[in-house]
């Protein structure tokens, strides 16, 4: 990971998605970390968040890694998207936060724009997340007609065998699951076949609520980070729904890891 990007409110919580950010970096030879405000209030110039930035990089000294700060007036998503082809960016940090319902609602709507609009994976970095080594790593899978089409296994099998973790595949059915069994048959087929030579363990399970037994799993099973698969089928919607954005933010220790679904 040579460039990272973390948007940046100057929150704890988005300092502490920062700090992770950095200790990622430093372990892993990083050049850069682009720190990126999107100035959208109008109740500030752009000057004051320059002066912001300037004492967060202080705040944050690395040896070898190089802090960038960027302050515009652009959405959040927009902006993104230019810094990403500009400063050649292979993955966003973002922190989360939200005590209230509104806040959860408002974060996990960013966190889900910006998951859903970018090509590049996007770790959400709860409040409770410390940056250990991953020795263990859920991935959550969909059973889905051609699963391995519509997945970047091969980015996903680069990341875990660059850490040497223990991978967990995870795939929750709902309580009354009709999907039909020729559906099945093919899905659970691209899941034991796709990554098969990471010797994982496979997990199935069977919850109202995907998203939060997902979260429950991951936690319960000592995962240092989850997986998930950003697209149709439904399971991150889920995660940002603000009953289990509160559980991520306040009650998890994992981060979540989005990679975006292909459209092959």
């Amino acid at each position: 990971m040579k460039t990272l990007l973390v948007p940046i409110d100057f929150s704890e919580n988005a300092l502490h998605a920062l700090q992770y950010a950095v200790n990622w970096s430093t372990q892993f030879n990083g050049d850069r970390i682009v720190l990126y405000h999107s100035n959208r209030t109008g109740n500030a110039t752009d000057e004051r968040f320059l002066e912001e930035m300037e004492r967060v990089k202080e705040r944050f000294p690395i040896a070898k890694t190089t802090l960038i700060g960027v302050v515009n007036n652009d959405k959040l998503v927009d902006g993104i998207a230019v810094l990403i082809r500009e400063y050649q960016v292979s993955m966003i940090v973002m922190g989360i936060t939200g005590r209230n319902k509104a806040g959860q609602k408002l974060i996990g709507s960013c966190v889900f724009k910006v998951s859903e609009n970018v090509d590049i994976p996007v770790l959400v970095v709860p409040s409770g997340a410390e940056f250990r080594k991953l020795e263990n790593i859920a991935l959550a899978l969909p059973i889905m007609t051609g699963l391995k089409n519509h997945i970047p296994s091969e980015e996903i099998r680069k990341f875990l065998k660059k850490h040497e973790a223990n991978l967990m595949i995870v795939n929750v059915a709902k309580g009354k699951d009709k999907t039909p069994k020729s559906t099945l048959y093919a899905g659970l087929a691209d899941i034991f076949g796709l990554f098969d030579e990471l010797d994982p363990t496979f997990h199935f399970l069977t919850a109202n609520y995907t998203a939060d037994r997902v979260a429950d799993f991951a936690q319960d099973n000592h995962a240092h980070m989850l997986i998930c698969i950003s697209g149709k089928h439904g399971l991150l919607r889920e995660f940002f729904k603000p009953s289990v954005t509160k559980k991520l933010a306040y009650h998890s220790t994992v981060p979540l890891l989005i990679y975006r679904m292909s459209g092959k």
